[in-house]
């Protein structure tokens, strides 16, 4: 994160970066909570789901991802 931000918001940044993170080990939390109840064959078939949509995600957001990041090495 402090390569990609400008000078000036390098502290901001970092301090989004922490949010973001531990939004999502809530969100993860909640998640897990919800679907651990389920019976096995759905269970597997909801976790099989979220990381087939994760990944296709990140497959249409990499490109972009890679220019934004050009020339950071």
């Amino acid at each position: 994160m402090t390569k990609l931000a400008p000078d000036r918001l390098v502290s901001q940044m970092m301090g989004t970066w922490f949010m973001g993170a531990a939004l999502g080990n809530l969100i993860a939390g909640r998640v897990a909570g919800y679907i651990e109840a389920l019976p096995p064959a759905e269970l597997f078939r909801t976790v099989a789901l979220i990381v087939a949509v994760a990944g296709a995600v990140f497959l249409v957001l990499f490109k972009p991802i890679k220019w934004l990041c050009a020339g950071v090495k």
